[in-house]
């Protein structure tokens, strides 16, 4: 059997570490190998020039449609991205589909440039838990409940810190039904 592969690739963003801190965190919470692809630079026709904010749907669609032979697609980008109905969104996925996408623009703790290891620990922190929201959606998972469940919505940073980067017990198994069924 083939290796289920999670690919991150980083769009606009060449920050080594966190992309090794998110593969981690992926083979830690999922049965799957993952690696990092080369980082790449978004096209100009995914950017909505009146807003200023890349098109996070456009963007998951680029990602699906790319010739990578990975069971799964996580693009990380520095940039800001937004949905059609909402100012701006932390990441987006393709429910039940291959490719979800995390945006650290708004997950900063600090001015630009403060970059203390508390500042870098808390925004580490926060885009794991975004990784593996955004992970969690394209194996079918919902927005929980559970505020401390790593799939509760995340609708500010406040949100995103009160949650763990674990999935609560409901949320696991139906992750494991899921992958049972694959």
């Amino acid at each position: 059997m083939t290796p289920r592969v999670v690919e991150i690739v980083p769009l606009n963003i060449s920050d080594k570490d966190l992309m090794s801190a998110i593969a981690a965190e992926i083979t830690r919470i999922f049965p799957f190998q993952c690696r990092v692809g080369a980082t790449e630079r978004l096209p100009a026709e995914l950017l909505d020039e009146k807003r200023g904010q890349y098109h996070a749907t456009r963007i998951l669609e680029h990602l699906a449609a790319s010739d990578r032979t990975s069971f799964r697609v996580l693009g990380v980008t520095t940039l800001d991205i937004f949905t059609p109905i909402l100012r701006y969104v932390f990441g987006e996925a393709m429910l039940e589909g291959r490719a979800a996408l995390v945006s650290t623009y708004r997950l900063s703790t600090a001015p630009s440039g403060d970059d203390s290891p508390s500042n870098r620990s808390v925004f580490v922190s926060r885009v794991l838990k975004e990784c593996i929201h955004e992970l969690s959606h394209t194996f079918g998972l919902t927005h929980c409940d559970d505020p401390a469940c790593v799939m509760a919505a995340s609708l500010d940073m406040t949100h995103i810190d009160a949650k763990s980067t674990q999935l609560c017990y409901y949320c696991r198994i139906m992750l494991k039904d899921e992958l049972n069924k694959n």
